[in-house]
Order: C-alpha cells, then sequence, then structure tokens
C-alpha cells in the first residue's frame, strides 16, 4: 500500500512538473508573436495617429507642436494634391477585383468540372500568379509597348500606353486582371474540392443543368469562401499601390492610388510623415465603418454547412 502511494505521488508531482514545462513552453511561443503585434502594429499605429495631430519638426530634437493642420491641409488640398484622383482609380480597383469573382469562380466551376483540355487552362490562369510580380511586369511591359510583339502584329496600333494619362489607368488594370486571376481561382479550387461528391452526383441525377447546378448548388456551397475575399479585397483597397509601383511607378498622375500616394510620400522624407499619418487617420475612420457595414450585410446570407 505504501509503494503504491509513493508511486501516486511520484506520478503526480512528475505530472505537475511537466505541466510546468508545458506552461514555459507555451509563453515562449507566444512571446515573439506578441511582442510583434506590439511593436510592429499597436506602437506603430498609435504613433501614426498621434503624428496626424503633430506639425513636422524642423528637426529631432525639437518640441512637438500640437495641430490639426494637417487634417485640415487635406481636406483643403483635396482637389490639388491628387487624392480625388487617387481615391477614383482605388474605388476602380476595388471594382474591378469584385466584378473579377463571378468570372473567377465560373472559371473555376468548369475546371471543377474537368472539361476537355481542363490541365492546360490551369497552367494559363495560374502561371501569371506563380512566376514573380516584377518579371510579369517587365514582360507586361515590353509586350504592349512600341517595336513590342503586339506592335509587330498590329504595326502603328500600339504607344507608351503606361506614359499615357488617358491610357495608363486602362493598361494597369489590363495587367492586374492578367496577374490577379489565378489567385482567387485557387481559393474558389480548393472550396469546390471539398463538396461532397455524393452531392453533385445526387443532383445530376435528378436531371439538374449545368447552370442550375452553378446557380442553386455551387454558389450556395462556396459562399463562405467568396465572402471571405469580399471582406479581404475592402480591407486591402487603401493599402493596393504594387501594379502602380511597378508599371510605370506612378509617372502619369492619373494612375495613382491611395496606396501608392501615401508609399511615395513616405519615401520623400520624414517631413511628410504627418501628414502621410493624417491621410491615413482620415480614411481608416471612412473604411472601418464601410467595412463593418458590408460584413454585416454580407453575414445576413446564410452560408450552406456540408
Amino acid at each position: 500500500m505504501k509503494e503504491a502511494r509513493d508511486k501516486t505521488i511520484k506520478n503526480l508531482t512528475r505530472g505537475k512538473r511537466l505541466r510546468k514545462w508545458e506552461i514555459i513552453f507555451i509563453i515562449t511561443m507566444l512571446a515573439v508573436p506578441v511582442v510583434h503585434w506590439l511593436v510592429f502594429w499597436l506602437y506603430t499605429n498609435i504613433q501614426s495617429i498621434l503624428l496626424a495631430f503633430q506639425l513636422p519638426k524642423i528637426n529631432q530634437n525639437a518640441p512637438i507642436r500640437w495641430s490639426t493642420l494637417e487634417i485640415e491641409r487635406f481636406f483643403h488640398n483635396f482637389q490639388g494634391d491628387g487624392w480625388a484622383i487617387a481615391l477614383r482609380n482605388t474605388i476602380i480597383h476595388f471594382v474591378k477585383d469584385v466584378l473579377m469573382l463571378p468570372l473567377q469562380l465560373f472559371v473555376a466551376y468548369f475546371l471543377y468540372r474537368k472539361i476537355r483540355g481542363w490541365r492546360f487552362y490551369q497552367i494559363v490562369f495560374y502561371l501569371p500568379t506563380i512566376i514573380s510580380g516584377v518579371a510579369m511586369a517587365s514582360l507586361y511591359e515590353r509586350l504592349i509597348q512600341p517595336g513590342g510583339p503586339l506592335d509587330m502584329l498590329f504595326p502603328g496600333e500600339f504607344q507608351n500606353f503606361l506614359i499615357m494619362p488617358e491610357y495608363a489607368t486602362i493598361a494597369i488594370l489590363f495587367f492586374t486582371v492578367w496577374l490577379g486571376w489565378g489567385g482567387q481561382m485557387l481559393l474558389f479550387g480548393g472550396a469546390l474540392a471539398k463538396i461532397p461528391v455524393e452531392l453533385i452526383e445526387s443532383a445530376r441525377l435528378d436531371g439538374i443543368g449545368t447552370f442550375r447546378e452553378f446557380i442553386y448548388i455551387i454558389v450556395p456551397l462556396v459562399w463562405g469562401t467568396a465572402s471571405t475575399i469580399i471582406i479581404l479585397i475592402m480591407t486591402q483597397m487603401f493599402s493596393l499601390q504594387g501594379a502602380v509601383l511597378l508599371l510605370g511607378k506612378g509617372g502619369a498622375s492619373e494612375t495613382q492610388t491611395i496606396g501608392y500616394w501615401i508609399f511615395y510620400k513616405v519615401q520623400l522624407g520624414a517631413s511628410y510623415y504627418n501628414e502621410v499619418s493624417a491621410a491615413g487617420f482620415i480614411f481608416t475612420l471612412v473604411g472601418v465603418p464601410v467595412i463593418m457595414f458590408i460584413k454585416w450585410l454580407i453575414e445576413r446570407i446564410p452560408v450552406v454547412d456540408y
């Protein structure tokens, strides 16, 4: 009896020791992401908000001067500083991304149905996503510039569209459609792959056609993925600047987006940090309620569980 009791006490002590090391391990593993969040998200965003209500410093040792001048200047210079054009282009890119979703789902559905040549189409749609964006931008720029392959096929029809204000935004939109087509399709493909085969086979035995299958079965079953993608597109709307940076670097003012404008101003130096912080603060105040409202509307549509 004494040996059994001693063995039980030993096991309990060992178990407590193991739990102690487990707690230490968990704390250690969580310390890195928590510190990263505190430093690179919380501290950075608090500093950005504070900068929006300060005047630029003449030098590093100058005292902090609190003022709402940068926010007032933003509204005063909204038209003259290119903000109206940047906002317009940002909305255009957002609408383009949303309108692409049904087409991406439609194409992903036909690849899911394994139509003739579906493997070839997979390569065509996914290859631009796999290749580096810088390489694809260089290829696209050479493709449409004077003396490029398309200009050889249609002599005199192609000019340097990326530096022509009336065509630059359209040229960048074509590039983003080409480059961004495969990413969302990959997500839709994963959602389609999880649909029970028995459900599709049962519907086909009942005589459902391809169109009705897509509308009444496929769309409701992948709505959870589609709604998540829409929210992600909205959260990234004000930071979009990659394509504008790669193609012409915003040389034509007509191509600027809000994300590129912020990037460009930050590159100019610390004297513009207050202006950029004020702009970011204002767009956050506008964007967060809009995103939360759209999220609320999307969640009103029931998600089908399977």
